[in-house]
């Protein structure tokens, strides 16, 4: 292609995966090969490799001559002379349909093994929960003493109380959430949220840090994101009992909006980063050998609102020490 993505070469593969011939491909722009609700993402991936001479790379469904639907990659370069001096782009596109399905079946596997962890993960937690109040009910059905009946009573409100809020960080996790939220800017939440919790966590000698850098109106479900920020929060104190410093940083990247949260704290062990979503995993219980006593729910509520905004995240151990959460979410929503 030209720098603007016209096609100037169509080798005898393309003609073949496109059903296409060469002639009638010369001289018109890539995007006739991409579904229409990509075509915006290619012009940007086209600009940015132009004027920052990067590798560029995304995927698209496309149906052969049969009408069978193929997983296609397709990888932007720019051509580049020996006066360092950019001539055009080329566009390498792999049939990846293959991989795609043994990701699928692999995936299919990994989500059999969660479902039992999750299981064993729910039957724990409400085990225990219904066993107290079934031991507080019993001990007050066998006398008549109303100061009993009534601690039985408040103890088995407490008890429900915490099994709603399990079920209600599961809905989170798998995206069943219906309740209806208002829409707030996500500057304007951040900004809220550091405000509230920088006396709190000073307390705990914790110094909050916030970089807010110039960002579009960014509408995202304002109680949703609090409750994100909150669990993130809370991770971060339990990761520095000695007190420390979080640093949440908001800029926009290209097409995405990136928010930062970063700690102090401990970090993560390589062998639990990719559990550390997952549902009642957690390295803080008593029984994982820790010195609270945690459900493994928060950073799985955190993935299902990050998920739920069409986003992703990312974790990484912060150098010298600390721990940064990278949620990337969406532009053009």
């Amino acid at each position: 292609m030209d720098c603007q993505g016209l096609i100037v070469s169509w080798n005898t593969i393309a003609e073949h995966m496109f059903n296409t011939r060469r002639p009638e491909m010369l001289g018109r722009h890539i995007e006739q090969i991409i579904p229409p609700p990509r075509r915006k993402l290619i012009h940007r991936l086209i600009g940015r490799t132009v004027t920052q001479r990067t590798i560029n790379e995304f995927e698209i469904e496309h149906k052969d001559q049969s009408g069978k639907q193929n997983a296609l990659a397709v990888v932007i370069t720019p051509v580049i002379n020996p006066k360092n001096e950019i001539l055009g782009l080329a566009a390498w596109v792999r049939d990846i349909s293959n991989r795609k399905d043994l990701q699928n079946q692999l995936a299919e596997s990994e989500n059999m093994a969660s479902l039992g962890t999750l299981a064993a993960g729910v039957a724990h937690h409400f085990n225990n929960i219904v066993g107290g109040m079934a031991t507080v009910v019993d001990f007050a059905l066998q006398g008549n003493n109303p100061d009993t009946n009534e601690r039985a009573l408040r103890m088995t409100a407490e008890a429900a109380a915490r099994m709603t809020k399990i079920i209600r960080s599961l809905l989170t996790f798998a995206e069943k959430d219906t309740h209806h939220y208002d829409l707030s800017d996500l500057t304007e939440i951040v900004m809220t949220f550091s405000l509230m919790a920088e006396k709190p966590v000073a307390e705990k000698n914790i110094e909050l840090k916030l970089d807010l850098h110039d960002c579009p109106v960014y509408e995202v479900p304002g109680s949703r994101v609090h409750e994100m920020l909150g669990q993130l929060l809370n991770n971060a104190e339990q990761a520095m009992p000695d007190g420390g410093m979080i640093s949440i940083n908001l800029k926009q990247e290209y097409d995405e909006i990136v928010l930062v949260f970063s700690d102090t704290g401990t970090g993560v062990d390589a062998k639990d980063r990719p559990h550390i979503f997952e549902p009642f995993y957690t390295t803080r219980d008593v029984v994982t050998g820790g010195n609270m006593h945690c459900s493994g729910l928060g950073l799985s509520v955190v993935h299902g609102i990050v998920r739920e905004l069409g986003g992703t995240i990312e974790v990484e151990n912060r150098l010298p020490k600390g721990t940064q959460f990278t949620i990337r979410l969406p532009v053009d929503k």
